[in-house]
């Protein structure tokens, strides 16, 4: 999803939304068919919003590496791992390590790592 894509179904559906704001109880036949005109062009912005996944198919990563590992028979990828090379080391150094929460030590006024 680029931001001109964005942008194109921003700008449709404002537009529509102004068109269908300032209709009359009974709009004429070129109200309606630049009302559908517009949502057709907001239907089409927001389809195309969804084909630009790229090779990860990864919504935050679209153009990055693919995991090598995907698809691998010998060596799986956990559960819920996708495509997505940068996802997946972030899932990978989050397994890897337990989170250890810190706390703050009032009598040395010191960041210390619980135990």
């Amino acid at each position: 999803m680029g931001y001109a894509d964005l942008r194109e179904l921003q700008t449709a559906l404002t537009t529509a939304s102004d068109i269908a704001s300032s209709l009359q109880a009974a709009p004429t036949r070129r109200d309606a068919d630049q009302l559908v005109d517009v949502l057709r062009q907001a239907l089409t912005a927001a389809s195309s919003l969804s084909t630009l996944t790229g090779p990860t198919g990864c919504a935050i990563h679209p153009n990055g590496a693919v995991d090598p590992l995907y698809g691998d028979p010998e060596d799986p990828l956990p559960p819920g791992y996708g495509k997505c090379l940068l996802c997946n080391d972030r899932r990978r150094r989050a397994d890897a390590k337990p989170h250890q929460p810190y706390h703050w030590d009032r009598s040395e006024h010191a960041l210390r790592r619980s135990a």
